[in-house]
């Protein structure tokens, strides 16, 4: 049976914990915005005990969830580079990775 994990879940959850989400389990946007502000990690059962966060630790990652907006992703060599679509056209947010 899955599960809906909303934003009221996550904040009833303490600071700095883990949520680990099974194969059909949902978390809303809001729960993860939540997470990520609470320091809780949220990993899919299937990633592991290693697995990254999708609440993100990445710098570029938080500074595109600081700010509403729509955001363009390029990907080359293994380097991510950010662009937040404006009226003005696309501007750089920042890189992130890279071989």
């Amino acid at each position: 049976m899955s599960k809906l994990y909303t934003e009221a879940d996550v904040r009833g959850m303490p600071r700095g914990t883990r949520l680990v989400l099974e194969a059909r389990d949902i978390a809303t946007p809001a729960a993860l915005d939540e997470a990520h502000v609470r320091g809780i990690s949220v990993v899919r059962a299937s990633e592991g005990a290693g697995a990254a966060s999708t609440a993100g630790a990445d710098p570029l990652w938080n500074q595109m969830l600081s700010t509403d907006g729509s955001y363009v992703v390029q990907v080359e060599r293994g380097r991510a580079r950010v662009f937040r679509l404006t009226s003005d056209g696309p501007r750089p947010v920042g890189e992130s990775g890279g071989k």
